[in-house]
């Protein structure tokens, strides 16, 4: 196996020659140990590249090689050299290469920061970092030299100092402050300004040795640290104070109206009062208080009412707004709170006593410090003029921030002491005009919540007395005998709820009546029947029993109404119809008392009062029997019953009963209808004897 590894080695180098190649390599398997041999033989023509490349880096294609291809679909594939070339031809003629190269090209790597490829010989004494803040804060003047930009440096040129980019990096600390490793490297390419005659004092080394951004440090930062500090202090004393002292002023002034509002605004006071008078009556007598601080007020909103819908806070505006309108000014009297709880009163302090130093400071230099003596500066530094034309300025204004600063002071020590807090805590003096804030804006988020349930109640108002109006106009006498609006709270019925259904009840209730009539008329006629009273002839026996089961139940039906006749004279002294004009409460009271006893009973229909008298409605009783037989029995006796007396009561004039309903018979019992008073069946007879008549007649009850 090594030395058919090292022969086809061998060949395939030696087919690397130029084209064309000695001869294709042997099929797999035409000898032994030809898979490894032609294994590594196949990857001959990966080193024969094509002469056709990409003109650029295109994206690569990470392949999974197949280890053995001679065994697999890409035997096909493996042609020679000169077959490759001449594929990619064909391809590239057709525009195939072009378009992938077009399409797939790798983005090239470029490096930042190198200038050619190739490193300066200058030599760099700062460090990397200083360098590169050079870079970027004189970026603007980069494509001018070295020594033109230290002119414009040195003689203040307005393009500099207009530049606050510029002058915010020159007067930084890593230029003020020369680290000692600096200064030795320096000191041999730098020349002392201080010295006699420093003009014609020769440097020890050339400058132009060191790099751009080392030559700009050199002339500036290094050769003028005994004065470059406060040179670059009041180079921009010149350009910022007039801004600063805009800015800081507005704030002090706003501190000192929005104490003097606080103080003068009356109706704030009367509003404090007011919620400490309240809250005094809800408190218990160990709780009294003659005053509290301003975070008390951010408690207002967390007392809720017992339905947790309102605050305490709604209470106290509500009460403003509709018994003293006159407080309602509070609002805008101290509406400046609102912006001054962003200031920081400590810090705007701070901030004018930094202005007005500064300014005494730079005075201080060019009376008798850095800045005092001319000699000592370099030839063409112009420093001393600029400052000069704007101190008389900056002087007046630093005069007129101290009295600015000192008002604001006592004004706030003021109105901390006037409302109870202590002026010296910090807390205090930093949190005092945001409480007062967040009660501003709690007071206006009170009064949008209690405008909007005032408004949806004004609309459910209206639209109650709307829906009272419809009622009354459908039923005047309810209207009328409700004699007026009640004064207390509204209820279903005083809203017309109650009286609607009534209403519709009412106007229900006679039809249904008709209709049981109609029915009871029409079912009497069909089955050819009439009403039987007391003393009159009872039909035959014998014509009843021909009837069906329906004609047995109607004809028992029929001796039922017969028995109800005769005793109708006895009930009719009792029973009264109720009439139209029964009060509203009672008839509720009543239909309310039948669905209690519609649901206590099995039969699920709703009852009635009989009378006035309290007598109630009488409760349903079905009866249920299995076998007709037992009803013709009961039907029997009843008839050998009634015929005894029959003779006598001929001579009677027959009795009816006035509104009376009959029962309405079915197969499984005694049913009721709707609205009709159920009776327990009972059978009247009304024998010749003393003992029984038409006035006292013998009550049978079935059981």
């Amino acid at each position: 196996m090594p030395g058919t590894l090292r022969t086809d080695t061998s060949s395939m180098h030696t087919s690397m020659g130029p084209p064309p190649a000695p001869g294709p390599p042997p099929l797999p398997g035409s000898a032994k140990g030809g898979y490894l041999g032609q294994s590594q033989h196949s990857q001959a023509p990966l080193l024969n590249l094509p002469t056709i490349r990409p003109k650029k880096k295109l994206k690569a294609l990470h392949w999974e090689k197949v280890d053995a291809p001679q065994v697999t679909v890409w035997a096909a594939h493996a042609h020679t050299h000169q077959a490759k070339e001449e594929k990619y031809q064909e391809l590239s003629r057709k525009g195939v290469l072009d378009e992938v190269e077009k399409l797939f090209m790798a983005k090239e790597i470029k490096k930042i920061g190198t200038a050619g490829g190739k490193k300066s010989d200058k030599k760099q004494i700062i460090s990397s970092d200083l360098r590169q803040k050079f870079l970027i804060s004189l970026a603007k003047f980069s494509n001018l030299e070295s020594d033109e930009v230290i002119r414009m440096i040195i003689q203040c040129d307005r393009e500099i100092l207009d530049n606050n980019v510029v002058m915010d990096f020159l007067q930084k600390d890593d230029l003020c402050t020369v680290p000692d490793n600096t200064a030795k490297l320096m000191a041999p390419y730098s020349r002392d300004w201080t010295g006699p005659d420093a003009l014609r004092t020769p440097r020890e080394q050339d400058p132009s040795e060191l790099t751009r951004e080392d030559q700009i440090y050199l002339a500036t930062a290094f050769e003028l640290s005994h004065y470059w500090k406060s040179r670059m202090r009041a180079l921009l004393l010149t350009r910022t104070f007039e801004n600063e002292y805009d800015e800081i002023s507005k704030q002090l002034k706003e501190v000192v109206n929005v104490s003097e509002s606080l103080r003068d605004s009356v109706a704030l006071m009367n509003i404090l009062g007011l919620i400490l008078d309240i809250g005094n009556y809800m408190n218990d007598s160990n709780k009294q208080a003659t005053g509290f601080k301003l975070s008390s007020l951010g408690r207002l909103a967390m007392v809720k009412d017992e339905k947790n819908e309102s605050t305490f806070a709604d209470l106290v505006e509500r009460i403003v707004r509709n018994q003293y309108s006159e407080w309602e000014g509070f609002i805008d009297d101290i509406g400046g709170v609102v912006t001054a709880q962003k200031l920081n009163v400590e810090q705007l302090r701070a901030d004018a006593k930094k202005y007005i130093d500064n300014i005494r400071n730079v005075q201080m230099s060019l009376d008798s410090g850095n800045l005092s003596d001319p000699k000592k500066f370099h030839p063409q530094d112009r420093v001393s003029q600029v400052v000069q034309r704007s101190m008389k300025d900056a002087r007046r204004k630093a005069e007129q921030m101290q009295l600015y600063l000192d008002e604001m002071c006592r004004t706030y020590d003021d109105i901390l002491t006037f409302y109870g807090e202590d002026n010296a805590d910090e807390n205090a003096r930093r949190d005092f005009f945001s409480k007062l804030a967040n009660f501003v804006l709690e007071w206006k988020r009170s009064k949008e919540k209690n405008m909007a349930m005032e408004e949806t109640r004004r609309r459910n108002e209206a639209s109650m007395a709307r829906k009272r109006a419809n009622v009354k106009a459908l039923n005047p006498a309810a209207a009328n005998s409700s004699g007026g609006a009640p004064d207390g709270p509204l209820s279903p019925s005083s809203t017309g709820a109650m009286d609607s259904l009534l209403e519709k009840l009412r106007a229900a209730a006679p039809q249904a009546r008709d209709q049981r009539d109609r029915r009871r008329r029409a079912r009497l006629k069909d089955k050819h029947q009439v009403r039987v009273a007391s003393g009159q002839t009872i039909p035959d026996l014998g014509d009843l029993t021909k009837k069906d089961g329906e004609g047995g139940e109607e004809g028992e039906r029929s001796l039922l109404s017969t028995g109800n006749a005769s005793n109708g004279d006895a009930t009719s002294e009792k029973m009264d119809p109720i009439s139209e004009g029964e009060d509203v409460a009672e008839r509720a009271a009543s239909m309310l008392q039948g669905l209690r006893d519609n649901s206590n009973n099995e039969s699920g229909e709703n009852g009635r009062p009989a009378s006035r008298d309290g007598s109630g409605s009488l409760r349903v009783r079905r009866r249920r029997e299995s076998a007709d037989e037992d009803r013709r029995n009961r039907r029997r006796r009843r008839a050998r019953e009634s015929s005894s007396t029959a003779a006598d009561d001929e001579a009677r004039p027959p009795t009816s009963g006035k509104d009376e309903e009959p029962v309405k018979a079915e197969s499984d019992g005694i049913i009721v209808e709707e609205g009709e008073e159920e009776k327990v069946p009972m059978t009247v007879v009304s024998p010749p004897s003393p003992e029984g008549g038409a006035r006292r007649p013998i009550v049978v009850e079935d059981d």
